[in-house]
């Protein structure tokens, strides 16, 4: 048996799984993204201890990371999934996933979309304005279909995290007004064809103080009593997701507090609980192996230039993300201070800068941890550079997780208009 995650062997190389990651590099070139089976199994098999004493049901956040193949994983572990377009839709039914566990959120679900989903007869909408249950209502009607439906409040709270990942402010675009919440539910037992499964909050990403998921939660809880003690069925309450995860150090998330939060609230509840965990289950259980192309100085300062960038992964960039970066072979020698940047022609094209890192060497082999979620799945042809590889460890065995187009591939797909 091998560790879970990458893990260095006695001569102080990376491995994963008993593989040599160099030797995946070898094998299937650069810029490369692996993921480890055996973390992920061990994120998953955590998460679902730490929900089992209120018995809450996993629906895997595909937005994390959208490749069937870890989708599949994750549903033969036993996790439905929580989708955000009808792309993820057809990608969850492509890796098994059934409809009934699938919960479909997101702000923007057009008409084609709910028909889709109406017809498919997924497990829930969650939706988040009462101008949305109107058109759901609609397609339902006309498809004499009943649609399940889960209204996300937005708590006003502001969970101290990104700006760009906080989703539970009254200023951002997500759920529907505390206020509103009971005006609007009492409307859904209204309307035919329309089936109030309950209610769910999700106040944001990368979430460390738990206390603010135990005011949101609280708030959810208060809501459903005040609707059932008057009468209205709430089965059901979606708790989402959101539990910070350590990118700077190797740190377990704190399941512990989370697990005390749920308990404290939910602990013999009747509510039926469901939880949308994304970047806990698939985060640390992805690296980025990527080469240095050169290395480069003006004046005082150093750039170590590498084969991967912005359009693999963009995470630095937009949220000025940090991640841990080590050569894939342990080498001693001087520290430096360095940027290190990819080739694209953007100041802003950079992983890591100002970064204290043992001065490496043309082709030398680095590998970007906690890359398993919003990475690859962000990515992009920006300077008509092509994906990188995607490999999934198994078994000891690694399988290449799809097709990679090369420049004329990508070519092909553009139609060629003739001017004259």
């Amino acid at each position: 048996m091998y560790p879970s995650g990458f893990y260095r062997d006695k001569n102080n190389e990376l491995n994963v799984q008993g593989i040599k990651l160099d030797s995946l590099a070898e094998k299937y070139g650069s810029p490369l993204f692996i993921y480890d089976t055996g973390l992920m199994k061990e994120r998953y098999e955590i998460f679902q201890n730490t929900v089992k004493n209120v018995k809450g049901n996993i629906h895997y956040a595909v937005k994390a990371n959208d490749s069937v193949n870890i989708i599949k994983f994750f549903g033969k572990l036993g996790a439905g999934a929580d989708i955000v377009s009808i792309g993820e839709f057809h990608k969850c039914i492509a890796a098994g996933i059934t409809p009934d566990k699938i919960i479909f959120s997101g702000v923007g679900k057009d008409k084609n979309e709910i028909e889709i989903a109406i017809r498919n007869k997924i497990l829930q909408f969650n939706i988040e304005s009462e101008e949305e249950l109107y058109d759901i209502y609609e397609i339902a009607s006309k498809l004499k279909i009943t649609a399940n439906i889960c209204l996300r409040i937005n708590p006003d709270i502001a969970p101290n995290t990104h700006k760009k990942i906080s989703t539970g402010e009254k200023e951002t675009k997500f759920g529907i007004d505390n206020e509103d919440i009971f005006s609007i539910y009492e409307k859904l037992h209204k309307l035919q064809y329309i089936n109030p499964v309950g209610l769910g909050v999700h106040i944001g990403s990368q979430i460390f103080d738990f206390n603010f998921f135990h005011k949101a939660y609280s708030n959810l809880k208060t809501v459903a009593d005040k609707l059932k003690n008057n009468g209205f069925k709430v089965p059901t309450l979606d708790l989402g997701g959101g539990i910070g995860i350590y990118y700077d150090e190797n740190k377990n998330p704190d399941f512990e507090t989370y697990k005390k939060v749920i308990s404290d609230l939910f602990l013999g509840s009747e509510y039926k609980l469901s939880f949308e965990p994304g970047r806990i289950l698939i985060a640390e259980a992805g690296v980025l192996v990527t080469k240095v192309i050169r290395n480069k100085k003006n004046k005082d300062k150093n750039f170590i230039i590498i084969d991967a960038a912005m359009n693999n992964l963009i995470r630095p960039t937009l949220y000025d993300a940090y991640h841990r970066i080590e050569p894939v072979k342990k080498i001693s020698g001087k520290k430096i201070i360095a940027d290190i940047v990819g080739p694209i022609c953007e100041t802003g094209d950079f992983i890591a800068l100002n970064r204290k890192i043992t001065k490496v060497n043309n082709n030398d082999l680095l590998i970007i941890r906690t890359t398993g979620a919003y990475s690859s799945v962000m990515k992009s042809n920006y300077n008509a550079r092509v994906d990188a590889v995607e490999i999934l460890i198994y078994n000891g065995n690694s399988y290449k997780l799809k097709k990679t187009d090369n420049i004329l591939d990508i070519i092909s797909k553009e139609k060629i208009i003739e001017f004259i």
